[in-house]
């Protein structure tokens, strides 16, 4: 029987009968071995068609947003970003993509304060909402944006995210 634990693991139990010298069953053997390692493969190996769909079924909302958004997973690499992102930030697909959020424009998203927050998303499970950040960008000056933040994940948990939606309210009145 294969069982699954609270943190994802996987292993094949197996239950047989403790039979003393005499032959007589006077309990159970249990044993675990762990088959997390062949679990994952098995989904990696999952129908890529249907991996592609997902990710494209994703990139689609993900495009329809009018603030810029990015999409980070559990290292806080940039899985999607809009258009609105490239567009307001100035940004390449090529140069964004699969990259570090603090090694973007030779580490101008590397803000001190936006790191902590988004490295307690996911241990603690945490949002944020109107974070208020003023930065000066090489390519488009100094910005002041609101930041939000939220943790999503799928139902098995095996998939974890971290959406950012930036709000460029530099010519905005208080």
């Amino acid at each position: 029987m294969e069982i699954q634990t609270k943190k994802g693991e996987w292993y094949l139990m197996g239950i047989r009968p403790y039979r003393t010298l005499e032959n007589v069953i006077d309990g159970a053997v249990v044993t675990f071995v762990d088959i997390s390692k062949r679990k994952k493969m098995e989904e990696a190996l999952q129908d890529p068609a249907l991996q592609q769909a997902k990710i494209n079924f994703c990139d689609s909302i993900v495009a329809t947003v009018r603030e810029s958004l990015l999409v980070l997973d559990e290292n806080l690499r940039i899985v999607l970003a809009n258009r609105s992102f490239f567009n307001t930030f100035k940004a390449e697909k090529e140069e964004t993509l699969n990259k570090k959020l603090y090694e973007l424009g030779n580490g101008q998203w590397d803000i001190p304060e936006l790191r902590r927050l988004l490295e307690e998303i996911l241990p603690k499970g945490s949002n944020f909402d109107n974070y208020k950040v003023t930065h000066k960008f090489e390519n488009i000056g100094k910005r002041t944006m609101l930041l939000n933040a939220r943790h999503i994940f799928s139902s098995d948990e095996k998939m974890r995210f971290i959406v950012l939606a930036i709000e460029d309210i530099t010519g905005r009145k208080n």
